[in-house]
C-alpha cells in the first residue's frame, strides 16, 4: 500500500467563529439564469455553453495587496506556448537554486505574495541563494488566449523548468498542484520537491462541482464528461491529483482546509493520504484562498523548505 510518511492535524481558531470564504469560482447571477433558461430549450446548447465556460478562467482583479510584489519582479519574459499563446515569467533574486510559483485557476503568481514575503524574513539569504520564478498561465493576467486546461498549464511548467534547468522547490496552488504532479510525472520536468496547497480533487469530481454552481443539470454534465473523453480518452480522470499521487517520486507536502468551499475536504483528503513520499497537514477555518497567507502554514513551509524551527 501507498503510504504518507506524516500526518499532521492542525486545528486553528478552534473556540472561534469561522468566516466562510466565497468560492472562487462563484458565478454572477447572469450567468445561472443563463444556464437554468437555455438547459430547458436546448440540452446540446447549454452543453456548448457550459464547456466554455468550463475551459474560461474568471478574470478576477488583482488585489492591491498584491501589487507591490508584481512591481518587485519587474518586466515580466514573455514565453511561447505549445499552442502559440504567449504568457508572461517573472522572476527575482540571482540565486542558482530555483523556488518556482504555480498558481491555480483563475490565479495568479502574486497570490505567493505572503509565502514569499515570509521565507525572505525567515531566510534572509533567501534571494542571494535563490532565483524566485513565477509565470502567469495561458488565458490568466497578462497572457494571451481565452481557454485553457491542467494540461496546458502543465506545459507552461515543463518550459519554465526547463529554461531553469531544474527546480529546487515548486510552490503551487489549487489547480496548479495537479498541473506540477502532471508536468513532473508526465512532461518530464525536473523538479526535485513540491508543496501542494489545496489541490483538486478527480477532474471528473470538478465537473460535478462546476455544473452544481452554475446550475447546470445532469445532461449537460454528462456531454461535458463526454468531450474530456473525447480529447484526452476514457482514461482522463488518470491525469487527477489523486491518481498521480500514489506514484509520486519527490519530497511533497500537501495542505488543505477543512474549510475548502473550492475543493470540498473530502477530495482534498484523498490526494494528501494517497501521496507517496509525502506529508499532509489539515487545517481548519482557513478555506481555499486564505490559506496561502496564514502565519502557521507560512512557519511550516518554511520549516520544511529551509528546517527553520
Amino acid at each position: 500500500m501507498v503510504r504518507v510518511s506524516f500526518f499532521l492535524l492542525i486545528l486553528m481558531n478552534d473556540h472561534q467563529p469561522i468566516p466562510k470564504e466565497p468560492a472562487s469560482f462563484a458565478p454572477p447571477k447572469a450567468m445561472t439564469r443563463i444556464a437554468t433558461i437555455v438547459q430547458r430549450i436546448s440540452t446540446a446548447w447549454a452543453a456548448q455553453i457550459a464547456w466554455k465556460w468550463f475551459l474560461t478562467p474568471y478574470p478576477f482583479n488583482i488585489p492591491k495587496r498584491e501589487l507591490p510584489f508584481e512591481q518587485r519582479f519587474g518586466n515580466p519574459t514573455l514565453f511561447t506556448h505549445d499552442n502559440g499563446k504567449k504568457y508572461p515569467v517573472y522572476s527575482l533574486g540571482k540565486g542558482s537554486k530555483n523556488i518556482l510559483l504555480v498558481h491555480g485557476w483563475a490565479g495568479r503568481f502574486t497570490q505567493f505574495s505572503a509565502i514569499i514575503c515570509h521565507l525572505e524574513k525567515e531566510y534572509p539569504s533567501l534571494l542571494e541563494e535563490y532565483t524566485i520564478t513565477g509565470f502567469n498561465a495561458v488565458a490568466h493576467r497578462g497572457a494571451q488566449g481565452k481557454r485553457t486546461m491542467m494540461p496546458e498549464i502543465a506545459a507552461c511548467i515543463r518550459d519554465v523548468t526547463e529554461t531553469l534547468n531544474a527546480v529546487d522547490v515548486v510552490i503551487a496552488h489549487s489547480l496548479g498542484s495537479n498541473a506540477t504532479m502532471y508536468a513532473v510525472q508526465n512532461l518530464g520536468a525536473k523538479i526535485k520537491r513540491q508543496v501542494l496547497i489545496a489541490p483538486p480533487g478527480r477532474i471528473s469530481a470538478m465537473v460535478a462541482i462546476f455544473c452544481n454552481v452554475i446550475g447546470f443539470n445532469n445532461k449537460v454534465r454528462v456531454q461535458i464528461i463526454q468531450n474530456l473523453e473525447a480529447k484526452f480518452g476514457d482514461d482522463f480522470d488518470t491525469f487527477s491529483a489523486p491518481e498521480l499521487a500514489p506514484s509520486n517520486k519527490i519530497p511533497t507536502l500537501v495542505f488543505h482546509d477543512a474549510n475548502d468551499n473550492d475543493t470540498p475536504i473530502e477530495l482534498g483528503r484523498e490526494v494528501g493520504l494517497m501521496m507517496q513520499n509525502g506529508e499532509y497537514i489539515e487545517t481548519v477555518g482557513l478555506g481555499h484562498r486564505r490559506i496561502l497567507r496564514d502565519k502557521e502554514v507560512l512557519k511550516t513551509i518554511a520549516h520544511w523548505i529551509f528546517n527553520i524551527s
